[in-house]
């Protein structure tokens, strides 16, 4: 449960990672 639980938060934090990366990349565009 709580392997899980932190490869969620871990999933969690790269996904919003790679959307501020996407944003800042594709957004002035």
């Amino acid at each position: 449960s709580m392997g899980m639980t932190g490869d969620l938060a871990i999933a969690l934090a790269e996904g919003s990672t790679m959307v501020r990366i996407g944003t800042a990349l594709f957004g002035p565009r």
